[in-house]
C-alpha cells in the first residue's frame, strides 16, 4: 500500500510503502521509503499493551481523515521500533504514534503530551 506522510526527523521523506515483509499475521510491517533508502520497521502497540490508549487534536483529526468524520475509515495505529544493536534490546515510541488512514493512503505521526508514554520503550510482545 503506498502512503504519504511525515516522520518526525524525516520531513523531507514523504511517499512510502507500507508493507508486511514478515507475513499478515506479524504484528510488524515496514515503512519503507520510495525515494530514498530509509526504512521502519513499526509495530501495532496494541501488541505490547492492551490498554494503549491516546486523543489526538480536531485538527489533525482533519488532515488525516477530512472534516466529514467518514465512519467506515479504517485506521491503523503503528509505533516506530527502535534496535539497539549495542544491548540486543528492542524498543518502541510509544509517545510518537504513526495514524495510519489505508483508505486514503496517508498517515500521520503525534507527539503525545499527557499520556505519560516513553519514546524508549524496551518491550516483548505479549503472549496469547
Amino acid at each position: 500500500m503506498r502512503l504519504k506522510g511525515k516522520i518526525i526527523g524525516f520531513e523531507e521523506l514523504g511517499d512510502y510503502i507500507f508493507d508486511a515483509p514478515f507475513g499478515e499475521e506479524s504484528p510488524f510491517r515496514v515503512l519503507q521509503c520510495i525515494d530514498q533508502p530509509v526504512s521502519f520497521i513499526v509495530v501495532n502497540p496494541y501488541f505490547i499493551l492492551d490498554d494503549y490508549n491516546f486523543d489526538i487534536d480536531d485538527q489533525v483529526a482533519e488532515e488525516l481523515i477530512g472534516r466529514s468524520g467518514e465512519p467506515d475509515v479504517e485506521e491503523t495505529i503503528a509505533v516506530l521500533c527502535i534496535v539497539r544493536p549495542d544491548n540486543k534490546t528492542l524498543y518502541v515510541n510509544l509517545r510518537s504514534p504513526i495514524i495510519v488512514n489505508t483508505t486514503k493512503g496517508r498517515f500521520i505521526q503525534v507527539v503525545l503530551q499527557n499520556e505519560g508514554y516513553g519514546v524508549s520503550v524496551p518491550f516483548a510482545i505479549k503472549e496469547k
